[in-house]
């Protein structure tokens, strides 16, 4: 088990670092109306979204492994504190300053993680209820008429908060896809509906994101997709793979997640890709999207960097 607690920490390393870049990448894009081939090839020509994609995959390897012994609960927790972790780069790169209420969220999400780690059983993976197929394969059909939905929606800053919201559907059905594979072998994920299914979940779930970080804020795109992937992935995890916590322990895991979660909003505000881009230099307060209220300005200074890939 203490092995795939090291694989849980290190894909949120990997998403950590991956939401940063696809964020600097995506706002070098100018806003399409719809999702096309055009939008998503010039993506995939920037070296920044190459390598976010690279870290994304390699986070998505080691979560899927840690899954295989350990309840969706617990590692979507992990995941969820990327977002501290592109805190901390923020810090130690780019020089930008902490104050003590993201102090605090680090600290609770450190605790609540710790606390979960202390309260999760190994949990052999697989699927719990005949129903999967359906269930993972109705929510991604929502996701895509949502999508259809969103991309009509007058307001550009609303669409980007209901992409963000249907990102974090999409890839809470990757997570407990993996969660309820039976097998990870080649020849059984060939035929595997789920699999298939995770695919086509992963793939929406990285274009609704691009688009939403174009269209509104990223502390309250981010902070929705991260909330609504981590709760509704341990919710699936519970129905569909029967994950639960270690007897006697469900009301210290309950603390523990909701600890995990709460800071990671918090800290959202501070980690948002808006901050990143102004402490790198590649956006002003002036250029931004949102408002320059949806981020205190004084915590991430602006920098000399030129706007170049890195």
């Amino acid at each position: 088990m203490t092995t795939a607690l090291l694989f849980v920490a290190a894909a949120a390393l990997c998403s950590g670092t991956a939401t940063v870049l696809q964020a600097i990448a995506a706002r070098r894009m100018p806003v399409h109306p719809r999702l096309d081939h055009i939008l998503v090839g010039r993506l995939l020509q920037s070296p920044t979204y190459v390598i976010a994609l690279a870290l994304v995959g390699a986070g998505s390897v080691l979560s899927l492994v840690a899954l295989r012994s350990l309840p969706l609960f617990a590692v979507q927790a992990g995941r969820a504190s990327s977002l501290a972790v592109a805190a901390v780069l923020a810090t130690v790169v780019l020089g930008a300053r902490l104050r003590w209420p993201d102090f605090a969220a680090l600290v609770g999400i450190g605790a609540g993680l710790v606390l979960l780690a202390m309260s999760v059983a190994p949990s052999p993976a697989g699927a719990a209820w005949g129903g999967t197929e359906g269930v993972l394969v109705g929510v991604v059909v929502a996701t895509v008429l949502a999508t259809v939905v969103a991309l009509r929606l007058e307001s550009t800053a609303r669409a980007g908060l209901v992409m963000g919201a249907i990102a974090g559907v999409a890839f809470a059905v990757v997570a407990a896809g993996a969660r309820t594979l039976p097998s990870l072998a080649p020849a059984a994920l060939v035929g595997n509906p789920v699999a298939w299914t995770m695919c086509a979940a992963g793939a929406l779930g990285m274009a609704v994101n691009a688009l939403a970080l174009q269209r509104a804020a990223a502390v309250a795109t981010t902070a929705l997709m991260v909330g609504i992937e981590t709760t509704l992935g341990a919710g699936l995890g519970m129905l569909l793979a029967g994950d639960r916590p270690v007897v006697g322990a469900e009301v210290r895991t309950a603390a523990a997640f909701l600890l995990v979660l709460l800071g990671t909003l918090a800290i959202a505000r501070f980690a948002s890709p808006d901050g990143v881009l102004v402490a790198a230099g590649l956006e002003t307060d002036a250029d931004a999207p949102a408002p320059a209220a949806d981020w205190p300005a004084a915590e991430v200074p602006v920098t000399a960097n030129g706007p170049s890939d890195f």
